[in-house]
């Protein structure tokens, strides 16, 4: 009977001391699931998929200036820059689906997010307005002082002329009466009128200012027009900004808030107006010279604006611009969903 219990007592021992190893021994952890969901590839580009980004000459494009240095030092690219001729090849460009985020004018981006059927966001601002006015052998200080004075200006039906219509007419100066405004097609040709001293007063944006005033001395900016207009309305004048096409956005927001990041890096590198941010200009094909570059850089308000202050900004001058002329912006201002939300965090 002692040797059953003897028996008993060392195998229920060798039970526990088992037990109690297994316990000891049992070091294994849970492997974290790292194969990506179905969000992450979405907002991931694949090998062989490249972002297609549009800009246009001029300050709406140079804030881009260093992104598009640092693509060209890559070796595996995958965003394609391309530097548009004009306002319409953006336009075409993200109708068709050949551009996946684009710099445009912002009226522009309200008129695609209507053609669209709501097809496009607006990103973030980024150039507040680069409009000037400019004289050659007159004085003027003030907006009073275009009284009987002729306006030569391009932008008929633009964006350009609603700005210095709405200027002109809410500090009681009647177009064709008090002040008269002449267009050309083409901001050189007004330009070479105000150089060679056959117009008096112009109406120019930049890098126009300064390759004007750097070829004749005696052109100077009279008035900044986006200094007019914020101490007029107590708000910052918008002219360009980045948009995207929607399902390009919703399919790679990942993507998207990268750029933007980098996009902000950039125009606080361009706004130093160093060398190196001028040449980056030139090398990009949105301004010919790194002098003229770096002059105009200052004058350009290049900028980056997201989240509720775009918004803000963004709703206040397209309701200008609509009460001027609906058309110039769609027909309709854009519904809540054309307003990206992206704060950037420093």
């Amino acid at each position: 009977m002692k040797r059953t219990v003897s028996i008993l007592s060392i195998l229920m021992a060798l039970v526990l001391m088992l037990s109690m190893a297994a316990c000891a021994g049992d070091t294994t952890t849970t492997t974290p699931d790292t194969t990506p969901t179905e969000t992450q590839v979405k907002n991931t580009l694949a090998d062989n998929e490249v972002m297609n980004i549009y800009t246009l000459k001029g300050p709406t494009g140079m804030g881009m200036a260093q992104m598009i240095a640092d693509e060209a030092d890559e070796e595996d690219k995958d965003r394609n820059f391309v530097i548009a001729a004009a306002p319409e090849d953006v336009s075409a460009a993200i109708i068709n689906g050949d551009a996946d985020i684009a710099a445009c004018p912002v009226n522009l981006a309200s008129v695609l997010y209507n053609k669209t059927g709501g097809r496009v966001e607006l990103l973030a601002l980024n150039t507040l307005g680069v409009t000037y006015i400019l004289t050659n052998g007159t004085e003027v200080n003030t907006i009073e002082d275009l009284r009987g004075k002729t306006i030569i200006s391009a932008g008929q039906g633009a964006t350009p002329e609603y700005i210095l219509t709405k200027l002109l007419t809410d500090s009681g100066l009647e177009i064709g009466k008090d002040v008269f405004v002449e267009f050309k097609s083409e901001h050189s040709d007004v330009a070479s009128l105000l150089a060679a001293g056959e117009a008096q007063v112009a109406l120019l944006p930049e890098p126009n200012v300064t390759a004007t005033s750097l070829q004749n001395a005696d052109v100077k900016v009279a008035l900044d027009l986006t200094k007019e207009w914020e101490a007029k309305y107590g708000t910052k004048l918008v002219q360009g900004c980045i948009i995207g096409r929607k399902d390009f956005v919703d399919a790679y927001a990942g993507e998207v808030d990268e750029f933007l990041e980098e996009y902000k890096e950039s125009v606080d590198f361009i706004n130093t107006a160093s060398d190196e941010a001028a040449q980056m200009i030139v090398d990009a094909g949105i301004i010919p010279k790194a002098p003229l570059a770096k002059k105009a850089i200052p004058n350009s308000y290049i900028t980056f604006i997201t989240g509720e202050e775009m918004k803000t900004l963004a709703v206040e001058n397209l309701q200008v611009l609509f009460a001027a002329n609906s058309a110039s912006i769609g027909g309709n201002l854009p519904n809540a969903d054309f307003y990206y939300n992206y704060t950037y965090v420093d």
